[in-house]
């Protein structure tokens, strides 16, 4: 195995990290916010499409008397 990647159980700096964390959240966190951004919207289109199929069956009897 890699002498890098060996497991130690010293502390371990950012230095010598294989990865850069600041780098994984500048691509992760315009991904989480598009994910964030469609789900909310979607919810809010099904909340709406709720609300107003169960308005129009309240009000469904009076179309045909005139009111409204």
């Amino acid at each position: 195995m890699n002498e890098q990647h060996r497991i130690r159980k010293e502390t371990v700096t950012l230095q010598e990290l294989p990865y850069d964390p600041a780098r994984m959240v500048r691509e992760a966190l315009p991904v989480v916010l598009a994910m964030t951004l469609f789900l909310t919207s979607a919810g809010y289109i099904a909340y709406r499409m709720m609300s107003s199929y169960n308005y129009n069956q309240r009000w469904k009897d009076y179309d045909d008397c005139g009111v409204g």
